[in-house]
């Protein structure tokens, strides 16, 4: 997704669907706070990464595009135009899916853990 700067767009894009298990259509007008979760007009929390790493591997915040908001409506019509174009062998429900299953994994084993620390009914 390097070659060209319209697919660093795209795969920028996919990083932000994959760690933060929003459509980029929930993504819309996003902004950072300090601790790498973001806030999103149809959510009253922050929505935090499920992988706080991945803010730093994919470096989301670094290769984000200037100007987004003006290249929001275009960068997600390239994004499933890729997808529909089969270009990239993913599609968006799978994405929303894998981040559901890691999300349910990694909650259930964290209680796992809590539970263990403490046999007796906490």
């Amino acid at each position: 997704m390097k070659a060209r700067p319209k697919h660093t767009k795209i795969g920028w894009l996919m990083g932000m669907v994959a760690t933060f298990g929003k459509t980029p259509a929930e993504l819309e007008d996003f902004t950072w706070n300090d601790d790498n979760s973001i806030n999103i007009k149809s959510k009253k929390r922050s929505i935090r990464p499920l992988h706080p790493e991945w803010v730093y591997l994919f470096q989301l915040k670094e290769k984000q595009p200037s100007g987004l908001k003006s290249c929001w409506i275009g960068l997600t019509r390239d994004f499933t135009g890729a997808l529909a174009a089969d270009n990239c062998h993913v599609s968006l429900e799978g994405l929303i899916f894998a981040y559901k299953v890691r999300k349910l994994y990694y909650a259930s084993s964290k209680r796992q853990k809590r539970l263990s620390r403490c046999p007796v009914a906490c």
